[in-house]
Parts: C-alpha cells; structure tokens; sequence
C-alpha cells in the first residue's frame, strides 16, 4: 500500500511538472496564431465554409489549375465559377492568370484553358499541400524547383491551352491521392460567418484595372450576397461584359474579394531585362489586406508567418487572413477571389464604377495594378490620370 501511494505521488508531481512547462511554453513563444479546429463530423470545407457533397474529397490535395483570360481570343473559359478560390496574378505583356484551386469539391464540368504554371505558384500549392495541374510550361520555371506537377498538354497531344475534360481531371486526381500527402484539413480552416463584421465602409463595386486591355469590374448584388464579375475583351478595350463560365453559362460571382498586398522579387539566376518575378508568399511576416464582402471592403492583414506548427511539423500553413485584433477575419460563406498586387498599390474612390475622378464615400472603389518592373509606375501614371494626386513610391521609384 505505501509503495502504492509513493506511486500515486510521483506520476501527480510529474503530471503537475508537464503542465507547468507547457503553460511556460505558451507565454515564452507569445499567443500562436492558428486556424479553428476542423471537426470532421460536420463536413464543412475549410476553405468555403459550406458543407461538402463527398466527405471523403476533403481527404484529396487541393488542385492549383493556371488558366488563361488575357486576350480575350483565349475565351471563352470555364471552371472559373466553380473554384472554390482563385488567385489572380500579373505575368508579363498586359496579362493576368487566375489560378483555380479546387478542394472538397471537383469542378462541374471541363476547365478551360488550361495555361502554363508561372513564378510564385509553387509557393502557394506548398502552402495548401496541393497538386499543380499544368499547361505546356517553361523550362526555366520547371528548373526553378516545383514539385506535385501534371503537364496536360489536351486530349489530342500538343495542344496550346488546352481543355481538361472532367474524366481526365478525375483520373489525375486518383493517380496524385496515391502519391501526395492527404490534405491537412485541421490546419486548412478560414473563419466564416454570415453576418458581416462590424466597421468597413461601402464598397458597392471595384474596377480592377491591370492594363488598357485588361480591365475587371466587381459589382455587388445585395439580392444574392455577391460581386459579379465583368471584363472588356480585346475587341473593345473600353466596354465590359459579363465574364461567363462556358461550362454552365454562368456569371462569376464570388461573395469574398481579397486583394492581397505580397513583396516581389526578380527571379534568381535569371537577368532583369527578361522582366521575370516572384511573389513571396511564403514567411511573410505582416502585410496588407483589403476585403471586400457583403458590399463592404475592410482592412486586414495577412500573414505566413513560421510559428510553433511550422518548427514542429516541418511543414507550412495557408496564409491566414487577420482582423485589427489578430483575430482570424470573418469571410462571407462561399467563393473567394484574390487579386494580388504589391504593398503599397493604391486603392481609392471614384464617383461611379469606371469613374476618373477622385471622390470619397462614392462606394466605388478603383485599384490600378502597379507591376514590379521600376518602370511600371510610371507607365500607369501616363494613362490613369488620378494617380497623379498620389505620393506614390513603389520599387524604389523615385
């Protein structure tokens, strides 16, 4: 009996010592941010916030899919209204690639055009722990390390944009479940929320502008919660239409808008004049952020900052999305498009959705896309008129 109760006593001295250090642990290192808690009895997928058809797709990498929008001679496209996100990225000669990332549910039918993968998509499929399913892509972007890669290069062979059939997309997806790690959907979760955040001023459309050539428009629907979006097309620069899915006809509308605010870079070991860059997505420590939801934008941060999980795991998380008090931000139920610029890109308001003049509490919100290259400012300066109101310094310009 006595050596009974020296036993009892030493595991309670050894309980109390774990708990103590662990307690220590947590206020040396500082309050770690971290997403909510998957519980998978309730199916939701963590990236929408809404429940799943198949519980066992949340189980299968997310799949990063480059399409092509710019010229408008590549369209019409489709799987774009499906994503259950999409980053939107500048490349080069007037053009932005969205990257559609499918998880927890696959598209609804073929997605079209399937282009090339580009700098930084490596970064966010290591994020995601995703599968990259490509386009004919250059040598010098494969040679740059980017690994859980599919070349699709169409049904035919060689084929330059082209459609991926849904059949195929599943047979690529039963191939990379056996060779990539199952998703972590604990460490994969946003936060949602169907009422809007309290603060954000009106922001009842924004006209995204990357070129002449390359205009976007967001307008928000308050019958359906959502920005719906339009583009101009090559054969009138000046005039938008509705940006339809080929593959069921419909518009794209989304009920979250990020526009994420990353440092670039000049790609290594390849000469500046080539105009080649990265996105850092990876690391980031504090950056801008601008939310557009329920016909309201609001400020945030994001960030991808290594804590306690990544020296632990060995492993990155998705970038997490904050609110002024480090709290995870409340998106809207739903889609989410990202449209990342570079810290420091203006964002203002003008008196109507492709106005030119500066007028605050409009609701109209424009953001002119300043690329990386020093030159850039100033070419969007010579035809955006507003700009020239702005102390503007991007890129070490003067």
């Amino acid at each position: 009996m006595k050596t009974l109760r020296t036993i009892l006593f030493l595991t309670a001295v050894i309980l109390s010592v774990l708990c103590s250090s662990a307690f220590q642990n947590v206020e040396e290192t500082g309050p770690m941010i971290s997403n909510s808690v998957h519980d998978p009895a309730r199916n939701i997928n963590p990236l929408t916030g809404l429940p799943v058809s198949d519980p066992d797709m949340l189980q299968v990498p997310p799949v990063f899919i480059p399409i092509v929008r710019y010229p408008s001679t590549f369209r019409p496209s489709s799987g774009h209204s499906q994503a259950q996100w999409v980053f939107e990225m500048y490349v080069s000669g007037e053009e932005s690639r969205p990257i559609l990332m499918f998880y927890g549910d696959k598209p609804e039918g073929d997605v079209a055009r399937v282009s090339s993968a580009i700098y930084g998509l490596e970064e966010l499929r290591r994020q995601y722990n995703g599968i990259i399913i490509a386009g004919g892509t250059s040598q010098s972007i494969l040679n740059s390390g980017i690994y859980n890669l599919e070349l699709w290069y169409g049904t035919g062979g060689w084929q330059e944009y082209p459609k991926l059939p849904l059949e195929n997309y599943e047979h690529i997806l039963e191939k990379w479940k056996k060779l990539a790690k199952p998703a972590d959907v604990n460490n994969m979760n946003y936060a949602f929320s169907e009422l809007p955040p309290e603060g954000g001023v009106t922001a009842n459309s924004l006209f995204f502008r990357y070129a002449k050539a390359n205009q976007i428009l967001w307008r928000y629907n308050e019958e359906t919660g959502k920005y719906y979006r339009m583009q101009n097309t090559i054969e009138d620069p000046y005039s938008l239409v509705e940006d339809v899915d080929s593959s069921n006809s419909q518009q794209v509308g989304v009920e979250n808008i990020i526009i994420l605010m990353a440092h670039h870079d000049w790609v290594p070991d390849q000469p500046h004049y080539l105009g080649l860059f990265t996105v850092n997505f990876n690391y980031a420590d504090s950056n801008q952020a601008l939310i557009f939801r329920d016909g309201k934008l609001y400020n945030a941060t994001w960030t991808s900052k290594s804590d306690s999980f990544e020296r632990e795991s060995n492993r990155l998380r998705p970038l997490r999305i904050l609110d002024s008090e480090g709290n995870n931000f409340q998106l809207k139920p739903g889609q989410t498009w990202v449209h990342v610029v570079m810290p420091g890109n203006p964002y203002y308001e003008v008196e109507a959705e492709l106005g030119k003049e500066i007028m605050p509490a409009s609701g109209h919100w424009k953001i002119p896309y300043i690329g990386f290259k020093p030159e850039a400012l100033e070419e969007v300066m010579q035809e955006v008129q507003e700009l020239g109101q702005f102390d503007i310094k991007l890129n070490g310009s003067k």
